[in-house]
């Protein structure tokens, strides 16, 4: 496995110059929180880590400082520009992976949850699977949404639109770079349905990973802490 942290956007900053990262989150940095809460963060190595980031003084001295600490070997890119959402910072880390890499997750790094979800089992199980949604009940308008048919199989994906009530955890899990590719190939060329606000963000790249005749399989998760929505202590 390989997982890309996307953490380009313009928010990442503080006002005062500290970085989202290192906001102490039930006791320890916010990107620690959230990726040492994950099911796999025992098995990936951390040189299997990808980490985006706007090319900013601050987010250098983070790299270097707590982020090369955190993560010794992993790889970090950085950005000279804002790109047109996350999908796309994503990429830049995206083009450090190969097909052979196995599954590749994309996290945004900002919800805590629990799940015993093992990505590469699932892969195995079902080669008609091409990504897998991480998602907890909610009906708020800030979270992005999977739509299931009546034999519980994802069928839409839709960002700030509450099109049903399992909300994206946040990570994103598909079953190679390959597929990865082919939905962002999918979000591009139907910009216009799959954007929201002018950005393409990563839970609508499931269309297009549907749209290429794969299966989204939902896995739910418990235990939800937003960070960005300032739910924790």
């Amino acid at each position: 496995m390989r997982v890309v942290v996307p953490l380009a956007g313009p928010d990442f900053i503080r006002p005062d110059g500290s970085v989202k990262a290192e906001l102490i989150v039930q006791g320890q940095p916010m990107l620690r929180a959230a990726l040492r809460s994950r099911p796999w963060a025992a098995d990936v190595a951390p040189e299997r880590h990808v980490f985006v980031m706007a090319d900013r003084p601050e987010t250098r001295a983070f790299a270097t400082g707590s982020l090369a600490r955190w993560y010794p070997g992993a790889a970090q890119v950085f950005l000279g520009q804002y790109t047109r959402g996350a999908a796309l910072s994503a990429m830049a880390g995206v083009a450090m992976s190969i097909a052979d890499d196995g599954p590749l997750i994309v996290d945004l790094a900002d919800i805590l949850y629990a799940s015993d979800l093992n990505p590469g089992a699932v892969f195995s199980r079902d080669s008609d699977c091409g990504a897998i949604a991480l998602a907890f009940q909610s009906r708020s308008p800030s979270y992005s949404y999977l739509r299931l048919d009546h034999d519980g199989m994802v069928v839409e994906a839709a960002e700030k639109r509450v099109i049903s009530s399992n909300a994206s955890a946040g990570t994103y899990v598909f079953a190679d770079v390959s597929v990865y590719l082919t939905a962002m190939a999918h979000a591009l060329r139907d910009f216009d349905k799959q954007q929201h606000n002018g950005l393409l963000y990563v839970c609508p790249l499931f269309n297009g990973v549907l749209a290429a005749g794969y299966n989204v399989e939902l896995a739910p998760v418990t235990e939800v802490v937003d960070i960005k929505q300032g739910d924790f202590q």
